[in-house]
């Protein structure tokens, strides 16, 4: 079998992982920082043909919102951070793995410096390869996420598993990268690696937490696209409550456990980092139209949240960007 293969590396800083960037490769996602000291996104991406490795380390605070690719499987874990970490509001345990459906919509809130690896794989292909290993096919979800507690030592040969494939790459990397013939060992050793680690995993059995946490997860990105899509972004919370079904009281209870934040914080958090994309992107909008578009109609206001967030003024980023 002869394929292309890629590697490459990237470090995103200061503002830009606030940006939409291809994080996850045929993913798309946002990122919002929660933090204005100086941040640090390193990233890694191994393409082998027809499946990708790909791991992020993130030295603050951030959310992450979007969808997952839509051509195959994603199978993630947390090598630094689970204990810290929370996707579509679950948190992790320290040797889960989250095996992802195609498109699936994902949060990943990370509380403090973290590490994820993703490994992407067509369908088909995992499931043939599982058929030649093991025998017979890995049950895989189709509508939400899965979670499996890994064996023990698991993630630990799944971590090593990456970083060897990494570091090969990386290495030969200056004298042209991969040759095919190296690139689909490496392919098969992730495979196999991979199939091994969901062939002994069990699933977790916390069915009912599961079924609230996905109404939870799905009752924050209501309410979000109800702040965000509508002409008017500073909707008042009362409203809110009213419109999801919710008590105010038990609106921002569950948004205080899903999220560690009460909604208000959410939604402003929300606002200042769309806001702070519009900056960056769009060279041609003035500060006042940027503000109001995301709510903020006193402008004073605006750039004292604006400098609390990031760290300046709304104005010097506008003047960063344009210059």
């Amino acid at each position: 079998m002869s394929f292309q293969s890629v590697y490459m590396t990237q470090v995103y800083s200061g503002f830009e992982p606030s940006q939409a960037f291809d994080v996850v490769y045929g993913g798309r996602f946002e990122h919002r920082l929660l933090s204005s000291r100086q941040t640090v996104l390193q990233h890694q991406r191994l393409i082998l043909g027809d499946i990708r490795l790909e791991t992020g380390c993130y030295d603050f605070p951030v959310i992450a919102q979007g969808c997952m690719p839509e051509d195959g499987i994603c199978i993630g874990f947390m090598a630094v951070g689970g204990d810290q970490t929370k996707v579509n509001t679950t948190s992790l345990g320290a040797d889960e793995i989250q095996v992802y459906p195609a498109s699936l919509e994902l949060l990943y809130h990370a509380f403090g410096p973290s590490r994820w690896v993703n490994f992407f794989v067509p369908e088909a292909v995992l499931q043939l390869q599982a058929t030649r290993r093991l025998g017979l096919t890995l049950a895989l979800p189709t509508q939400s996420a899965q979670s499996l507690h890994l064996t023990a030592g698991g993630r630990h040969v799944l971590t090593c598993l990456a970083d060897d494939a990494f570091d090969v790459a990386r290495r030969v990397q200056p004298s042209g990268g991969l040759a095919p013939e190296l690139a689909a060992v490496i392919r098969e050793s992730l495979l196999n690696g991979y199939i091994d680690a969901l062939g002994r995993a069990t699933p977790l059995r916390e069915a009912a937490r599961s079924v609230v946490e996905r109404r939870h997860h799905h009752l924050i990105s209501a309410c979000e696209g109800l702040v965000l899509s509508g002409e008017d972004a500073d909707v008042a919370m009362a409203e809110i409550a009213r419109r999801s079904g919710y008590s105010l009281r038990s609106l921002e209870l569950i948004f205080r456990r899903s999220v560690g934040m009460t909604p208000g914080r959410w939604f402003m958090t929300a606002r200042l980092n769309g806001a702070l994309r519009d900056l960056l992107t769009d060279g041609q909008s003035s500060v006042s139209e940027v503000a109001t578009k995301w709510g903020f109609r006193h402008m004073s206001r605006f750039a004292q949240y604006f400098r609390q967030a990031f760290g300046e003024s709304p104005r010097d980023t506008l003047r960063r960007v344009r210059s």
